[in-house]
C-alpha cells in the first residue's frame, strides 16, 4: 500500500470534482461516512445523490473503489485534509498526484506508510509508558518533508525560505506543472526510502522544512509527562 496526503484551501467544491473525475483505476466508485461502504445505491455517479450527501457532510466523508480509499476530513478555520491509501502501481500514484494537482494543494505527498512515520512520528518513552504522536505537519509553520513524491507549491516554498534549486538538486526527476507546483521524485521505488539517506540530510539542511531529528533530540530532555505533552504541541 502508498499513502498519499493532500492539504487544501478553500471550498470544498473544486477537490471533490478532482476526486470524481480521477481516471481509473485512481477513480472512487461509492461514497460513506465510514472505510466501508453502507449501501450500494451511494454512487459518485449519481450526481445528485453525491451533491446532497456532501453538503451534510460537515466533518468528512470517504470516497471508495477498488484499491483506493480516500479520506476527506473538514474542520472549521482549519485546512481540507485528504488522507489516500491506494494499492496500486507506484506510476499511478504520480499520475494520481498529477490529477488533484490541478485543484490546487497546498501540500501534497505519497509515499510507503514507514517513510512517512520516519519523516513524521515520534515514540518517546518515560518509564513504563510509551507516547507515540504525529509532529510537523502543520504547513503554517514549514513544509512537512520531503517523500518519494512531494507536490510543492512555489507559494509554499516562498513563504518557509525552501529554495526549489535545492530541491531539485536531490530529487530524481522535478516536473513543473501548472499553477506554480513543482513535483519531485527522490528515488525510483517508494520502498527505496531507507536506502536514500539525501533526503534526511535535504530536510535538516533547510530551515524551513520540518526536520523530525530536531524534535526527538528535545523531546528526550523532557523531564515529565506535562514536559512532553508541551514540547509535542508546538511541534504538531
Amino acid at each position: 500500500m502508498i499513502e498519499a496526503g493532500l492539504e487544501f484551501e478553500g471550498a470544498i467544491d473544486r477537490v471533490v470534482t478532482a476526486f470524481a473525475d480521477l481516471p481509473e483505476p485512481l477513480r472512487p466508485v461509492h461514497f460513506s461516512h465510514e472505510e466501508k461502504l453502507a449501501s450500494d445505491a451511494d454512487r459518485i455517479d449519481d450526481q445528485m445523490r453525491f451533491a446532497v450527501f456532501v453538503a451534510k457532510s460537515k466533518s468528512g466523508f470517504f470516497l471508495l473503489g477498488p484499491g483506493v480509499t480516500y479520506s476527506v476530513r473538514i474542520a472549521t478555520g482549519k485546512p481540507l485534509v485528504c488522507d489516500c491509501f491506494l494499492e496500486l502501481t507506484p506510476e499511478a500514484l504520480e499520475q494520481f498526484l498529477k490529477h488533484m494537482s490541478k485543484a490546487k494543494p497546498v501540500f501534497g505527498f505519497a509515499c510507503v506508510p514507514g517513510e512517512r512515520e520516519r519523516r513524521n512520528r515520534v515514540t518517546t518513552r518515560q518509564g513504563v509508558n510509551v507516547i507515540e504522536s504525529w509532529v510537523g505537519r502543520d504547513t503554517k509553520k514549514y513544509v512537512p518533508g520531503f517523500y518519494w513524491l512531494t507536490l510543492l507549491p512555489d507559494a509554499l516554498a516562498e513563504q518557509h525560505g525552501v529554495p526549489l534549486s535545492a530541491v531539485k538538486a536531490v530529487a530524481q526527476e522535478h516536473v513543473e506543472l501548472e499553477g506554480g507546483l513543482h513535483l519531485s521524485r527522490f528515488y525510483e521505488r517508494p520502498e527505496d526510502w531507507q536506502e536514500t539517506p539525501a533526503v534526511t540530510k535535504l530536510c535538516a539542511s533547510l530551515p524551513g522544512v520540518f526536520d523530525v531529528e530536531k524534535v526527538k533530540l528535545q523531546l528526550s530532555a523532557a523531564k515529565s509527562f506535562l514536559d512532553l505533552n508541551s514540547m509535542l504541541r508546538k511541534w504538531k
